[in-house]
């Protein structure tokens, strides 16, 4: 027997929790790197985060389709609208950082910061991978990416509607064989990291998109749809990369453990998709955490530099505070972000549309 979807208010509570996972574990990832904090047994696992961006474009391509699946985006009032609520939704806030890192923090000259700016301004950085380093790329680098997923989603919805359910599931492996094979070649031939090439990361959002799509069996998805199915992939995750991490395999190639990832964040998301909890679906604190995520991102470029300011004046050295004040500190940042920037620019869409 096959069953739709459920229906989208009973799967939100669940993919705002999974999206704010994704932002914290970044964030919890960017202090181990940063400030070799220790997180006791999970040290492993945390020093492996940068994994979940590839939860956060798994996930981005599941909802999206989730929310246009049932309408056509192929005549120009729908398309112009949905590229409008698009770069409404990240653009705004992404000047704002950009302008604010490179007046603040920036390292690049005035010729440099002009030179980049119509590539920054066209979201076109990431296709340079030389200039992930270069300004506030090191943090934005993903929404370049995401704009180009963006830029082929109402393709992709049309393609995947017109799928058999066989031809979906030949697709999901096709993408998924690509992704695991793909870093092997890096490590082999040590080709540039395609950590942020906006080709694989398309892939892994087209991956959402399929999930989606897909039918899910009953027997399957009553299985899924439980916090046991929940802790066990949890627990899958944590001890594959932990154990990984361990054996010293690939340590770094965070591509490489998409061996491991992309087949947990797919039970994860599935799982998240169709559990029903009245606690996640009431709770406002979460709607407001997965509202202000993308922001909670964006905060991370700044994060680095103020915590070493901070934790030097401070005199901090001890672990569980750093920590502490650095999650405090981006989610501070992420507030004022949200509140000054996307809100206001969410009114402006929602009078223009």
């Amino acid at each position: 027997m096959i069953i739709d979807k459920e229906k989208a208010k009973h799967r939100a509570a669940g993919l705002d929790l999974f999206r704010v996972v994704a932002a914290v574990m970044v964030l919890l990832f960017h202090c181990h790197i940063h400030h070799e904090n220790s997180f006791g047994p999970l040290t492993g696992f945390v020093s492996m985060g940068a994994v979940f961006m590839t939860a956060f474009f798994m996930l981005s391509g599941y909802v999206l389709f989730l929310t246009y699946k049932d309408k056509s985006l192929v005549l120009a009032p729908a398309l112009k609208n949905f590229y409008l609520k698009r770069l409404f939704g990240i653009f705004p806030l992404y000047l704002v950082v950009a302008v604010l890192y490179v007046v603040t923090l920036g390292q690049e000259s005035a010729f440099q910061n002009l030179v980049l700016l119509p590539i920054e301004l066209l979201g076109l950085q990431t296709v340079f991978s030389t200039l992930f380093p270069v300004s506030h790329n090191d943090g934005t680098w993903f929404i370049s990416c995401l704009l180009f997923a963006y830029l082929a989603f109402p393709l992709m919805q049309e393609i995947v509607k017109q799928m058999s359910t066989r031809t979906k599931w030949m697709a999901l492996a096709v993408c998924t064989a690509i992704l695991f094979w793909s870093p092997l070649v890096v490590h082999t031939f040590k080709t540039d990291s395609i950590y942020s090439n906006p080709f694989f990361r398309g892939l892994e959002f087209f991956i959402g998109v399929l999930l989606c799509s897909l039918p899910i069996r009953a027997g399957i998805a009553k299985i899924l749809a439980t916090w046991k199915a929940l802790i066990v992939e949890t627990l899958l995750l944590v001890a594959g990369i932990s154990v990984a991490v361990r054996l010293n395999i690939f340590v770094g190639n965070y591509m490489l453990y998409d061996w491991i990832v992309i087949p947990l964040f797919a039970c994860m998301i599935l799982t998240l998709a169709g559990l029903k909890s009245p606690w996640l679906q009431g709770s406002a604190v979460l709607r407001y955490a997965s509202a202000a995520s993308y922001a909670f991102f964006l905060a991370q470029t700044f994060n680095t530099e103020i915590e070493n300011w901070l934790f030097a004046v401070c005199g901090i050295q001890n672990n569980v505070l750093k920590i502490i004040m650095s999650v405090a500190l981006c989610a501070v940042i992420a507030v004022v972000l949200h509140e000054l920037v996307e809100k206001p620019c969410a009114k402006v869409l929602k009078k223009k549309l």
